[in-house]
């Protein structure tokens, strides 16, 4: 942990102020609102999953769901600047969509295959998961073969007590024959942890029944992995083949609870992605005046209200509707959403009128109880990764790295 947290007081050091990125971020989009991806926090972030892996251990990073929220693009390019030795993804769109991207690394398809997936898979050179030999048994073994005429090659998810996906272990040597019989290698073999990060004596049992599952198939060349964002923060199963952060790349952590979240931020990841914003209108308004929709919030004096043009067909939570809080970057106030989180707009609280180029986060890129992606997902009892991952392509996406913009995406106009 020690080490981490050198790690990310180095970074903290080069880092220029976020307030200073976000306002010229606004002004690179001309919009009140965007979404801002600091890619230095990748970057960081990957060199600190370095030091939980084993000295020879690859990392395979995770870069489904557009890369959970940050953008999947930018982010692999980051990934494999930093040496990052291959990828995965959920589906094979995404991985085709990678390779018409001109990514050459290995990409390993994490869902399950389908027969209907097959021709993809073989003309864009992916590397299938299989729970099962059903998907290529109706298929002649000839046929099974990548464009440059190598064998078409499989991983195999194997169940430890996920219970989704994955070969039982006992039924484990019955399918690695029928691959066997197909003349279909096998990539890799790994499992998924079921436990949150506060629970590692849960994971650890399923990493002793992968690997006394997978102890036969270790003179085969192929490569083995259990530890995602948990069990590389667990130090699970960190000294196999590969490590497969998914989260931990933009600095998300796998569990909202506070230790958990504690336990994660302790490694020195830095969040990577916020939602940063500046006032559209704002007013003081008299005592007694209803706000928003239904009139759910009623002034109880004369108060500052102001406009941020964000809402829920951006991706931000109806559910915070006077219940959660927006950070105000000048003086880390936290200025209440007060009425309905509407379609395209929020009001906020404030405690004076703002100066007119005050930046505010709907999103935090740190740890705050409130208005970080952990923090709001610990708020409305979701998903850390859902805070990032639900939002549209509607507000402009501005990608900093080096301390300096280097990419900006206009509304509309990119695809995560």
């Amino acid at each position: 942990m020690t080490g981490g947290l050198s790690i990310m007081e180095e970074a903290q050091k080069k880092a220029v102020p976020s307030t200073v990125l976000a306002s010229l971020a606004l002004q690179r989009v001309r919009a009140s609102t965007c979404i801002l991806v600091n890619l230095d926090a990748v970057a960081h972030n990957v060199k600190v999953l370095r030091g939980l892996a084993g000295q020879n251990t690859g990392i395979m990073g995770v870069v489904k769901g557009g890369a959970y929220g940050s953008g999947m693009l930018p982010v692999v390019e980051v990934l494999l600047e930093e040496g990052v030795e291959e990828l995965s993804v959920a589906t094979v769109a995404e991985g085709v969509y990678l390779r018409k991207h001109s990514i050459e690394a290995p990409i390993t398809v994490l869902g399950n295959l389908s027969a209907c997936e097959v021709d993809d898979v073989l003309k864009h050179r992916l590397v299938p998961t299989l729970s099962w030999a059903a998907p290529l048994a109706a298929r002649p073994a000839h046929t099974l073969v990548y464009p440059d005429g190598s064998r078409l090659s499989v991983a195999i998810n194997i169940d430890t007590g996920m219970s989704r996906y994955g070969v039982q272990p006992e039924d484990l040597p019955a399918l690695v024959t029928a691959l066997d019989d197909l003349n279909v290698p096998i990539a890799s073999m790994y499992t998924h942890f079921q436990a949150s990060i506060n629970e590692p004596e849960k994971n650890k049992k399923q990493l002793d029944i992968f690997l006394e599952a997978t102890e036969s198939y270790k003179s085969r060349p192929l490569t083995r992995h259990v530890a995602a964002t948990t069990g590389c923060v667990q130090g699970l199963g960190t000294d196999l083949d590969l490590i497969r952060p998914g989260g931990a790349i933009t600095g998300l952590s796998s569990g909202s609870d506070e230790e958990s979240a504690g336990l994660f931020a302790e490694c020195g990841f830095l969040p990577a992605l916020s939602v940063v914003g500046r006032p559209t209108f704002f007013k003081q308004l008299p005592p007694g005046r209803g706000i928003g929709y239904a009139a759910t919030y009623q002034t109880s004096g004369h108060e500052w209200i102001a406009n941020l043009a964000t809402g829920w067909s951006d991706g931000l939570s109806r559910r915070l509707s006077n219940n959660g809080v927006v950070k105000r970057v000048k003086t880390g106030d936290q200025c209440p959403i007060v009425g309905r989180v509407s379609m395209d707009s929020i009001t906020i609280r404030l405690p004076e009128a703002p100066a007119e180029d005050e930046v505010f986060q709907v999103i935090s890129d740190d740890f705050d109880e409130h208005t970080s992606a952990v923090g709001l997902a610990r708020s409305l009892e979701a998903a850390v990764y859902e805070m990032p991952g639900n939002w549209s392509t509607r507000l402009p996406r501005v990608y900093t790295r080096h301390s300096t913009i280097a990419k900006v995406c206009p509304s509309l106009e990119y695809t995560c």
